[in-house]
């Protein structure tokens, strides 16, 4: 299951960067550049998931690879997604199960490492960050997914991936956040480990972390006030019932199908 809420916090949507430094944003654009030691991020947003599979069944992508999720299961419109697959030049799946229903359409599997036989952090939907500590080995040839990450990074000759451990990708990420809204530069594997869960922003030495955003109710905003949108009309835009499709079917997500 990947981390959602983790994900958007270190830029792992095709739409934004770290930190939640906005891609469309030329400033932020330059602040990651220049953090990272590059000249310039492209202004160009990647593809969304749905995006990808709709490019590679065009053909205008021809490779994906896929990491700790099982798209033949968890997207819409399977027949789709499937022929995305066979159209797909070279598929690479990054998974803890051999029997997860994409790894049938893997040219190369990856097998990864499970949450409890890999160290790393997770943060929650109340923004509150936990230590997660590696208890076993993992089994057979499964690697940790930063561990396979970073190899394969530095065998494409990609600079700044030769971290010895996760602990200093970390430490790059609390660095990074130091000054904005998510800012845990004052939160280390130290603090975590002894203390327990922190709820960021954790922005100075010793701070205990922020259980509630807005409680001087001051916004993320220009003027500082908050933004409602209020629709004026609401529209239910479904698909109506007819003599020839009379039913209407509903599912429910619950916990143990959420990506499988």
């Amino acid at each position: 299951q990947p981390n959602a809420m983790g994900g958007r916090e270190v830029g792992g949507m095709a739409s934004l960067l770290a930190v939640h430094k906005d891609l469309n944003n030329p400033v932020h654009r330059q602040e990651v550049a220049n953090f990272w030691g590059v000249n310039e991020i492209s202004p160009e947003p990647g593809l969304s998931a749905t995006e990808m599979f709709e490019a590679l069944e065009s053909g205008e992508m021809k490779a994906v690879w896929i990491i700790c999720t099982n798209p033949m299961v968890s997207l819409p419109n399977s027949k789709k997604i499937e022929k995305a697959m066979k159209n797909a030049k070279f598929v690479v799946v990054q998974d803890i199960s051999h029997k997860a229903d994409t790894v049938e359409y893997a040219d190369l599997v990856l097998p990864a490492a499970g949450w409890l036989e890999k160290e790393g952090t997770m943060t929650n939907s109340e923004r509150r960050i936990s230590y997660l500590n590696k208890g076993i080995n993992p089994p057979g040839e499964a690697r940790p997914d930063v561990e396979i990450l970073c190899d394969f990074a530095r065998r494409m000759g990609f600079r700044g991936f030769n971290f010895n451990n996760t602990e200093e990708i970390y430490e790059e990420y609390c660095a990074m956040t130091k000054g904005t809204n998510i800012d845990i530069s004052f939160l280390n594997y130290d603090r975590l480990k002894s203390e327990g869960t922190f709820q960021w922003p954790v922005p100075e030495y010793r701070h205990t972390g922020t259980a509630r955003l807005f409680a001087d109710n001051k916004f993320y905003t220009p003027t500082q006030k908050a933004i409602f949108n209020i629709p004026a009309q609401i529209a239910n835009t479904s698909e109506k019932t007819s003599k020839e499709f009379p039913l209407i079917l509903t599912t429910g997500r619950v916990r143990d199908q959420w990506h499988t």
